[in-house]
């Protein structure tokens, strides 16, 4: 059995897998992403045990903490899973910070969120925020540290086109900035695509925003005082809003401009 051990986010983790080909597929994969932002160990306890196997028939399994949660005979498919469930394992269990699943940009200096599930649009909302000057953080997750402050996780920009083939975009290609320093957040917005959605936003207490935030709080199970915390940190020193919206195309310049007039 070949391993591969590291700590990210001060989640332990180990991949096991019976070849030294799998491992080094598996090991490239981890680094992509996560962004590197990991370190070895050597033997430790475990939050999280992936096996890797592939079996003589030429099936990849993905075994989680003794569980399978997957097996398939695509090697690609398999390892574009397996990057899935990793970042939301270690986004689960970090342990100082938040994973918060959102888009992130920056704009003068504060971190604009923009929470949201699958297929609402974040990532095309982010995509049209770069290409208006907002610094680039993430398409995928918002990370919030203990004192409220994001942390950039700038994978390329993943964007489906009308048929929902996936595709990816980097920032050079929109002539667009990454967000290089921690910023304090300072405003979230509760937003998703409406064909003809119309910009009327509400803005929410504190309370009503922490409460609106934890869905998308991946380790709100599992460390939930320190997600908590984290949260109610976020909501007293950011506004907080909801409302539709129409095409992101036309959308990202009022947002901006909203910001610049409600943020100080």
């Amino acid at each position: 059995m070949q391993t591969f051990s590291f700590k990210s986010y001060g989640v332990l983790v180990q991949i096991q897998a019976n070849s030294s080909e799998i491992i080094a597929k598996a090991e490239t994969v981890v680094r992509t992403s996560l962004l590197d932002n990991l370190t070895l160990v050597a033997d430790a306890n475990f939050d999280h045990v992936f096996e890797l196997p592939m079996d003589e028939h030429g099936t990849f399994f993905l075994i989680q903490n003794g569980e399978t949660i997957s097996y398939t005979d695509n090697e690609a498919s398999h390892y574009k899973f397996f990057d899935s469930i990793l970042r939301v394992a270690i986004g689960e269990y970090a342990v100082d910070c938040v994973f918060m699943h959102a888009g992130v940009v920056g704009w003068n200096g504060r971190a604009i969120l923009l929470p949201a599930d699958s297929f609402k649009g974040k990532s095309t909302l982010v995509t049209e925020l770069v290409r208006c000057g907002a610094e680039y953080y993430s398409d995928e997750f918002a990370i919030i540290d203990g004192d409220g402050m994001v942390h950039p996780f700038a994978r390329n920009i993943n964007r489906r086109t009308e048929n929902f083939v996936p595709y990816e975009l980097t920032v050079e290609e929109l002539s667009g900035r990454y967000g290089k320093q921690p910023i304090p957040v300072g405003f979230v917005l509760l937003t998703e695509f409406m064909p003809n959605g119309a910009w009327r936003p509400e803005i929410l207490t504190a309370g009503n925003g922490v409460l609106r935030m934890i869905p998308f709080t991946l380790s709100i199970r599992y460390r939930t005082d320190f997600s908590m915390q984290v949260l109610h940190n976020v909501a007293s020193h950011a506004i907080i809003a909801s409302s539709p919206r129409g095409s992101a195309e036309r959308f990202a310049k009022t947002l901006l401009d909203f910001v610049d007039n409600r943020v100080n």
